[in-house]
């Protein structure tokens, strides 16, 4: 780690047979190691990742009275009852059959933090709607540059206020960061920083058809290493220091097609962003010390996607997509151009109760050396009556590679771009998981009773699991209420790791 600058002093004396003509010259051991500096650079790009993400999620809710809730991916409420449609069946169809939500798979502690998200919105009398919401998100890197690596994880938690209008919207978002890793090189041990930011943001209408978003902030925080002690496996004294990061942000974004005529949307936006995160020189318990460090990270990005959905009656839909994004990073980590293309293929007949999806995406190409990714995934699921939680259910899904969502999404959203360099460790992870369940009437029909088996195998083990669920009603209108418990069973591929267990209850509530 950077220990800052040091300095020895030598002296000579006491010549024989010669003549010293300078006595004493000092020599500096220049020190730029590269934690803490690595880490800050990749810990505030990802800080402020998630909450350009969140942002740009506040810019695309619909605005309505009421309470929405998103547990894992999947969500509650956010409809008004009088609005039961054809709309409203194929969202219970999606609810209960995963297809275009995570609700199909698995859920890990990760995704069940960056999947779940609240918002209260009320109707003001200024003819706008302020709502106070809340969401969370991990995102893991990990890469090497030269025979120096770095992987960490890094989990915020955030609660925002906004207030909107047709061609206006104010917000705050305050959140808390927390982040853990791991170094090696010609030194190796942990790091860990903590960081409270405070993030004000606008967006404003510049025609029906370009808007314009502005966002900044500030955090504080603190920056923890613990060094390995040289030549054994036993951590040295953790030296602790302050650590603060400023962030500003820009972007324009362009509908270009709507859709409202033949279903063809196409929509263009571009960002720039400026990260500055430094930490204070901090001295340890045992003499050691870390130098005063100061990252910089810039990126500017450009991104277009289009879909078009085709109705072919009886409420069967085709929907082919293609997306494709580019940008330019710049600063202290990862610098030069990407290009990451996808697309995908979708297919929901809700009259019959099937439904399947295909998705690719493949990065075309990466200034930054040894990154890599590509992910395929797909999905098909039945269900004999999509507008009710009764009858069978059955669902089959088929992963491979990593994250399917294709083009300006998964490039400018990447959450493996705030590693160093990338790897490509999990580009042939491969997950099948199977589902079935039957809801029949209980408690004199008022409820569903909905017992679930499931099986998931993968490269990395497998897993079985056993749920019931309890729901009330089983169509639509003045809300909804749910009782879950799961039993989950993990077994890894490498026997020396014990199986796993898990249980889990939940209540779900629509209003």
């Amino acid at each position: 780690h950077d220990e800052g600058h040091e300095t020895m002093r030598l002296i000579l004396s006491n010549a024989q047979g010669a003549r010293i003509d300078k006595a004493s010259a000092l020599g500096v051991i220049k020190n730029d190691g590269p934690i803490p500096r690595a880490w800050l650079a990749r810990f505030g790009r990802t800080v402020a990742d998630q909450v350009l993400d969140a942002i740009e999620s506040r810019m695309r809710a619909a605005r309505q009275p009421g309470i929405e809730m998103t547990l894992a991916g999947q969500r509650f409420g956010g409809q008004a009852p009088q609005e039961a449609s054809r709309a409203q069946r194929d969202s219970a169809w999606q609810e209960r059959t995963g297809f275009g939500s995570p609700a199909s798979r698995g859920v890990t502690q990760g995704e069940l933090l960056s999947g779940t998200s609240f918002a209260v919105t009320a109707e003001t009398g200024l003819h706008g709607y302020a709502t106070l919401w809340g969401r969370g998100a991990v995102t893991r890197f990990d890469g090497r540059e030269g025979n120096f690596s770095l992987d960490g994880e890094v989990a915020s938690a955030m609660v925002g206020a906004d207030w909107a209008r047709e061609d206006w919207t104010v917000g705050l978002i305050v959140s808390r960061s927390v982040g853990e890793g791991r170094y090696a090189g010609n030194s190796e041990g942990r790091v860990e920083s903590t960081l409270t930011g405070f993030y004000p943001w606008g967006r404003l209408a510049l025609s029906e058809r370009v808007e314009a978003w502005g966002a900044a902030g500030y955090g504080a925080g603190e920056l923890s290493v613990t060094p390995k002690k040289p030549g054994t496996d036993e951590d040295g004294a953790t030296i602790r220091g302050d650590l603060d990061l400023r962030m500003a942000a820009a972007g324009l974004r362009g509908s270009l097609l709507d859709g409202a005529e033949d279903g063809l949307t196409l929509a263009a936006k571009t960002d720039a962003m400026i990260v500055q995160t430094a930490s204070d020189a901090a001295r340890g318990p045992d003499g050691g010390n870390l130098a005063a460090a100061r990252a910089t990270v810039t990126r500017l990005r450009l991104g277009l996607e289009g879909s078009r959905s085709m109705s072919f009656g009886d409420g069967a839909t085709l929907t082919p997509s293609v997306e494709i994004g580019l940008r330019h990073d710049g600063g202290d980590a990862e610098t030069g151009f990407g290009m990451d293309i996808g697309g995908g293929l979708a297919w929901s007949d809700t009259a019959r109760g099937i439904a399947a999806e295909l998705r690719g995406r493949g990065l075309l190409t990466h200034e930054a050396d040894g990154f890599r990714e590509r992910g395929l995934s797909g999905s098909l699921a039945w269900d004999r009556q999509p507008a009710s939680d009764r009858g069978p259910l059955a669902s089959l899904t088929q992963t491979l590679g990593g994250q399917a969502s294709g083009g300006m999404n998964a490039l400018l959203s990447r959450d493996t771009l705030a590693g160093l360099a990338g790897n490509d460790n999990g580009d042939d992870r491969r997950r099948l998981e199977a589902r079935f369940g039957y809801g029949f009437a209980a408690l004199g029909e008022r409820f569903t009773s909905l017992p679930e088996i499931a099986l998931g195998l993968s490269d990395t083990g497998s897993d079985c699991s056993l749920g019931w669920r309890l729901a009330r009603g089983g169509g639509f209108g003045g809300g909804s209420f749910a009782l879950s418990v799961e039993a989950r069973r993990r077994e890894a591929a490498n026997d020396d790791i014990a199986p796993e267990h898990r249980v889990r209850f939940r209540i779900d509530a629509r209003f």
